[in-house]
């Protein structure tokens, strides 16, 4: 073989690498298995039409996904084993309407309500096991929305029109917390401690384990509330296109007012709240604890109002490595530094994700499906720990300061321009004679 030809020979294994690994990094994520569990029991539990999948929780450690139907069936996996929970023929057509997974996957909180009578049908909060055996569950005057457990499902808490309740792993209620409008959004801490709400009102509040008021305030239009893990710190946002950062004692770090255009927006914070997320109408935006901005991706998906009854469409890992968002038919992986990490398409559109505390592994579901991955780009990670630092304090009326960098997906452009160089290279080299 001639100098020439081993020449072009080196220059096209180095392009065709080179094209390989980049489309291996443009697909970090991996299907370990997927199933379609809408079809396990079609036969027998058959509600015309309102059998598809609406809720989504995953464990800390991947290991545990819970998943549940709008006409009352759950269904836990654990290890890869399927354990699904009908309801009894007498509630066959009850409609779930919140579910909570222990960070733990051990326990799970949830809220259903009867089909009849229309006027009045029966409303019931429970907490199942991980093999998905009732421990307790008790009726309800009002419907309730929004639930939340603690760690170790020690203590679970429920937002309905009129109370905030929380109930322990045996089944007592510890206390009722009235309410002047129906809670919208709900939250608890890992450890149970703190508890954060947001009623329709706009009334926001935080208890501690005990019922006690820890602090209250008003806010106009309040959407989405969450707490730290740790318990530390509290993102709020509305439908007025504001986002609130508060510590744990009510007192707002920042805020920041978000584009024109936005129509919801959601926050994710990581365990210590060193890092907060944001998710909007058509980008996703990383900032750090006192409230800089430090990076955006921009997406052309413009992702409706979530409906209460719903699994997420957007969560941060626990860590605050990696955020997952659903876009259409497709999740998108970002890394902390606004990075799209890896992209996942399917058949259907994605109606919820969720994510292991290191990121490591993903969860989707279609009306259908339930995808489980493997993040591969994530690693093993390390575990969060609690933080004693304190948050910075910022302005009060921040406006939203110019973000540094808009990042979309560069792979398709390295792939173009490497090919290209590459290519002109081997071009030319054929002209050459020796």
């Amino acid at each position: 073989m001639s100098l020439k030809s081993n020449f072009s020979y080196l220059l096209f294994s180095m392009f065709t690498i080179l094209v390989i690994t980049t489309i291996c990094s443009a697909q970090a994520t991996s299907l370990l298995w997927s199933s379609n569990l809408t079809e396990t029991d079609q036969d027998s539990h058959d509600t015309g039409g309102g059998h598809s999948l609406v809720f989504l929780a995953i464990s800390d450690d991947g290991k545990t996904i819970a998943t549940a139907t709008a006409d009352g069936v759950i269904y836990l996996i654990n290890d890869a084993e399927t354990i699904f929970r009908n309801e009894p023929s007498v509630n066959k057509t009850s409609e779930i309407l919140s579910l909570s997974l222990s960070p733990d996957g051990n326990y799970l909180a949830f809220s259903d309500a009867g089909s009849s009578p229309a006027s009045n049908p029966p409303k019931r909060i429970s907490l199942l096991n991980k093999n998905g055996e009732e421990l307790w569950t008790h009726s309800t005057r009002t419907f309730v929305f929004h639930s939340a457990v603690s760690s170790n499902g020690l203590f679970s808490v429920f937002g309905s029109y009129e109370n905030i309740t929380a109930v322990d792993r045996n089944g007592s209620i510890l206390w009722n917390h009235p309410v002047a409008s129906p809670v919208i959004s709900l939250d608890i801490s890992d450890d149970g401690e703190y508890i954060v709400a947001a009623t329709e009102g706009g009334e926001v509040l935080s208890l501690n384990q005990s019922g006690f008021v820890l602090w209250e305030n008003q806010f106009r239009s309040p959407y989405d509330i969450i707490i730290s893990s740790d318990g530390n710190y509290v993102c709020l946002t509305t439908y007025l296109r504001k986002v609130f950062f508060m510590d744990n004692r009510g007192s707002i770090l920042w805020n920041r007012t978000l584009p024109q255009d936005t129509k919801f927006a959601e926050c994710g914070i990581s365990y210590n709240g060193e890092k907060i997320v944001v998710r909007t109408t058509g980008a996703v935006s990383g900032y750090d604890r006192s409230g800089l901005p430090m990076w955006n991706y921009s997406t052309d998906y413009q992702q409706p109002l979530t409906h209460p009854i719903s699994a997420p469409v957007f969560l941060l890992s626990e860590d605050g490595r990696y955020s997952v968002v659903a876009a259409g038919d497709s999740i998108i992986i970002l890394d902390d530094k606004g990075n799209e990490t890896g992209t996942s398409s399917f058949n259907d559109e994605i109606s919820g994700v969720a994510i292991s505390s290191d990121g490591t592994k993903i969860a989707t579901i279609t009306l259908n499906e339930l995808y489980y991955f493997d993040n591969p780009d994530a690693g093993s990670g390390d575990s969060p720990t609690s933080s004693s630092g304190a948050g910075q304090t910022g302005d009060q009326e921040n406006e939203t300061s110019p973000v540094t960098q808009t990042k979309q997906s560069p792979l398709s452009f390295f792939i173009i321009i490497s090919g290209t160089v590459i290519a002109i290279i081997i071009m030319r080299f054929h002209r050459i004679s020796f």
